[in-house]
């Protein structure tokens, strides 16, 4: 007798907690479309499936299979799940839809190691290359580095400065309006200010980068709006993922948009390691053994 083919179950529940279920399994050029629907959940999907695999660089194929894929009978039943929206909004402040605190531990570490994985691949896909080597060149040439930031984005102004100054780099984080103001007056042609902001909207990050543009410093704003006001002040945008759940000034946003602005940091610092080649291989040989030396006196010392 044959035996019958194991069958798969379709994924049950709104179309995000689909896409969460099924996400692993999509092929690159699935997981464009999964993307925009996430990202547009709970809005009324107008496209027919020509203009949607136009818009997004797909096959009509593609955007069906994705459909099935995600337990629905086509293209026109995905469309009203669209429309549906999600599950109600979590009371807590800017914590993706996805997190359910029904789930146990392991589940929710489990969906948020996705959430993670696509902010990633989502900011990969939308880095551009020229903008990211004029980025690059920028730093390498700069007298001086400033990075500016408020809040979870001045955490990630530290972290880069810290890492540039290992190298030799003279970098500097700065994480209040006033001290970015009076460096900004103070920058000119040849120093680098590098603005990070989630939203964008982050008002002091944009004046001090405006300032330090007018006075002739090169600016690098990192967010995820290409067409905020921290991205406008930007002699260069790199752009990073945004969630599609509206972020709430003040509450802080989701940890995807920390670690994408991380990722690109530390690209741009890979970058301007290969780009200034042996002198900042020496620079962090030195520090290496000044930190050893450091520690081993502290060490003798107890």
């Amino acid at each position: 007798m044959t035996e019958k083919p194991e069958r798969t179950e379709l994924p049950q529940g709104n179309l995000l907690e689909r896409i969460q279920e099924r996400y692993g399994s999509l092929r690159k050029s699935e997981r464009i479309v999964a993307d925009f629907l996430r990202l547009n959940a709970g809005t009324r999907l107008d496209s027919s499936i020509t203009e949607l695999g136009r818009a997004l660089g797909v096959s009509e194929a593609t955007i069906s299979r994705v459909s099935r894929a995600l337990g629905y009978e086509g293209y026109p039943d995905l469309k009203l799940s669209v429309a549906e929206g999600t599950r109600s909004k979590s009371e807590y402040a800017n914590i993706p839809l996805e997190i359910d605190g029904n789930d146990s531990l392991v589940r929710t570490s489990g969906k948020l190691a996705t959430l993670l994985i696509q902010a990633l691949e989502g900011t990969q896909r939308m880095l551009d290359a020229h903008r990211l080597e004029q980025a690059v060149e920028a730093l390498h040439k700069a007298r001086r580095i400033v990075f500016v930031g408020v809040g979870g984005g001045a955490a990630i102004c530290d972290e880069a400065a810290h890492l540039f100054i290992k190298a030799g780099f003279d970098a500097t984080s700065y994480r209040d309006g006033y001290t970015q103001t009076i460096i900004s007056a103070n920058l000119s042609a040849g120093d680098v200010m590098v603005g990070i902001s989630h939203t964008g909207t982050t008002v002091t990050v944009a004046d001090a980068m405006l300032l330090a543009r007018e006075n002739g410093a090169t600016t690098i704003a990192i967010t995820s709006d290409a067409s905020s006001a921290v991205a406008n002040a930007g002699t260069v945008c790199l752009t990073t993922w945004g969630a599609s759940q509206h972020v709430v000034p003040l509450y802080g946003d989701f940890l995807e948009g920390r670690l994408s602005q991380l990722f690109l940091i530390d690209l741009l610092y890979v970058g301007l390691l290969f780009r200034a080649g042996e002198t900042t291989a020496q620079n962090l040989r030195r520090t290496g053994a000044a930190l050893e030396d450091h520690y081993r006196h502290v060490a003798r010392s107890k």
